[in-house]
């Protein structure tokens, strides 16, 4: 679920609460969202603060994010080392390994949350549920709308651990 503030012509101010962003965009091409106040179907967002943490909550950022910056760089730099002429097996084998790796450690120290990941994301985001790491599915398109709010997400491909898996 997301929350929008909304603004009607009359300038009423009200919240209201939607699945995702395309229902909100969905139901007010239709005439669907209206102010409570006046029943005008003329309805824009409004300027939305964020949630902010006051200082005494304040908590230093997960350790997720450190491996989320190291499996970017090593990404970039396989794509340097394709560009430089390395051998693409190579390159695609140490990736893997970095992209297993990375796998592993969200696995760890994540909570898994499934097919509700968009959801939670947003609820995280939006100061509505406890800040922490989380891993789950999502589509490209929830994950668009996601990074569309302003919603960090990175998309890891699941790696299959060969040796175990039997």
């Amino acid at each position: 679920m997301i929350r929008y503030q909304l603004l009607c012509e009359h300038n009423h101010e009200f919240e209201a609460w939607f699945k995702d962003s395309a229902s909100y965009d969905e139901q007010a091409e239709e005439g669907e969202v209206q102010c409570p106040y006046c029943g005008n179907d003329n309805v824009r967002k409004a300027v939305m603060a964020p949630a902010v943490k006051t200082r005494k909550e304040t908590a230093p950022k997960p350790a997720h994010n450190v491996n989320q910056q190291a499996a970017i760089e090593a990404a970039e730099k396989a794509a340097d080392d394709m560009r430089g002429g390395a051998d693409p097996q190579e390159v695609a084998q140490v990736f893997m390994e970095v992209v297993s790796k990375l796998q592993k450690h969200v696995e760890e120290t994540c909570d898994y949350v499934g097919n509700d990941f968009a959801e939670e994301a947003r609820a995280i985001h939006y100061g509505e549920a406890e800040e922490r790491g989380i891993y789950g599915e999502a589509t490209a398109k929830e994950t668009q709308e996601l990074r569309e709010e302003g919603i960090e997400v990175v998309a890891l491909p699941k790696v299959v651990d060969k040796e175990n898996s039997n």
